[in-house]
């Protein structure tokens, strides 16, 4: 029985969900799985911490993502990236003791790094997959003796060095979602707006409300706010005196959302552009953390696969375009039909596990 140790980073949820995808399909198939949150395995409360500096960096400070992301693309940071890899290789090290995997796979680069320095250090056996969760390879991400990577498009598998990783070790399967989003044929029209509030600002809440409070009330707007109890219970008030828009807070109905949808708004976390693109669900993304979710929205743009406004008058420029020629909604969602993203869980599967331990399973 394949045994598979899944180790991810609870800041931001899309490293956590696409595990939790994983760990789902892995165990259909047979696979012993155990998901561990690599902060967990940390300093007491640091989980928390991080994920309190990371809110309120994005609320006051969100320019500061973009100037991490340069100063990591250094080449010297490299150095950096392996001290901090050499620090927690006792973490890993304990965790290959109890768990005895067969196969690492992190969804988050600095568990990853860390897995890579102790299986150089001590010439483990273990199979090391990483599988990036957004539609950029991060230089970050480029580590050594990693056996085989996850990017979520063929455009992306050109960004790990050659020198360090095989042909054929780096593997455009998509980003692992859920098995409810599978894709469905949108109509031509705009009845049915999603709006994913996660981790707007109250300044860019507010742009988005102001577009849509414009638009004709027989169009329906719901918005899913996830956990942030107060944004539920602010934009609850206001749908008071809007009939057509609905507020949900934490849901697992999500995929059902999308595929209800005529348009999704949203910012470009990695994880919910797949989700958008598994679906076929037009997406309009908007105010993106500085850096990564920038270079998300931008690969969109480029491979015609959804739409960035850049600021509010651009978020009601195509929202109005959209609602004089609805026809632009449905040629995006054909464009997204193609991608098949939500067969990526299964395309990372047949790679981790040979066909032999599949017959076995």
């Amino acid at each position: 029985m394949h045994n598979v140790l899944i180790l991810t980073v609870s800041v931001g949820n899309g490293h956590n969900q696409a595990a939790f995808n994983m760990q789902q399909n892995l165990q259909a198939a047979g696979c012993t799985v155990t998901t561990i949150d690599f902060l967990q395995m940390q300093h007491y409360g640091l989980p928390n911490l991080l994920s309190k500096a990371y809110k309120t960096l994005i609320e006051y400070k969100p320019s500061f993502f973009r100037q991490i992301c340069k100063i990591s693309e250094i080449e010297t940071f490299d150095n950096v990236k392996y001290m901090l890899a050499k620090a927690n290789q006792r973490v890993i090290g304990r965790l290959v003791q109890k768990y005895q995997p067969d196969t690492i796979l992190c969804t988050h680069f600095f568990p990853l790094a860390a897995a890579a320095a102790y299986k150089k250090k001590y010439h483990s056996v273990f199979k090391l997959v990483g599988i990036v969760t957004d539609y950029i390879v991060h230089p970050i991400w480029d580590v050594a003796y990693v056996d085989q990577y996850f990017v979520a498009h063929s455009a992306l598998v050109s960004q790990l060095k050659n020198t360090r990783h095989p042909l054929g070790s780096v593997i455009p399967s998509g980003i692992p979602v859920g098995s409810n989003f599978t894709p469905v044929v949108h109509s031509a029209s705009l009845n049915n707006i999603l709006v994913m509030t996660s981790w707007q600002t109250d300044e860019t809440m507010l742009m988005i409300l102001n577009v849509l409070q414009i638009l004709p009330r027989r169009i329906h707007i719901t918005f899913v706010t996830g956990n942030d109890l107060p944004r539920q219970k602010q934009l609850g008030k206001i749908a008071f005196h809007h009939q057509n828009y609905t507020v949900i807070g934490f849901t697992n109905q999500v995929a059902s959302l999308m595929k209800q949808s005529d348009l999704l708004i949203t910012k470009p976390g990695g994880l919910t552009i797949t989700e958008a693109l598994a679906t076929a669900t037009p997406i309009l993304v908007f105010s993106p953390i500085p850096g990564i979710e920038e270079d998300n929205a931008r690969f969109l743009e480029q491979e015609h696969l959804g739409y960035w406004a850049k600021c509010e008058d651009e978020l009601q420029n195509y929202v109005t375009s959209f609602l004089k020629s609805p026809q632009q909604l449905v040629s995006l969602s054909q464009n997204m039909l193609v991608q098949q993203s939500f067969q990526a869980s299964n395309k990372i599967l047949d790679h981790l596990v040979s066909p032999i331990e599949q017959v076995a399973l």
